[in-house]
């Protein structure tokens, strides 16, 4: 359901052609502080340089510590996980996690 309503979000956006954060491709990168798995997605808590932030993608196996780079797609806020049982106050949504 979320996966339909990031894929959605993003072509109505490129339809229109408003400009986005995901059709510029912002990227970030940061070491992992935390992270769950739930519902067929990973969930990882980045730390990029002066600032800490979640991401979720398709689900991959990372761990803390780990490198990851991830490219903006869609942010909500608080967003409701009942998988995990947990909101969060601001989420990224990306269409995957890379390991570096």
């Amino acid at each position: 359901m979320i996966a339909k309503l990031v894929k959605l979000a993003a072509a109505a956006t490129l339809a229109l052609g408003i400009s986005s954060a995901w059709a510029q491709g912002v990227m970030h990168e940061g070491t992992v502080v935390d992270t769950m798995n739930g519902g067929g997605y990973t969930y990882v808590q980045i730390e990029e340089a002066d600032k800490t932030f979640w991401a979720a993608g398709p689900q991959i196996e990372v761990k803390k510590g780990d490198t990851v780079v991830v490219q903006e797609q869609m942010w909500m806020s608080d967003f409701n996980s009942k998988t995990l049982n947990r909101t969060f106050d601001k989420l990224l949504f990306v269409g995957r996690i890379d390991k570096k």
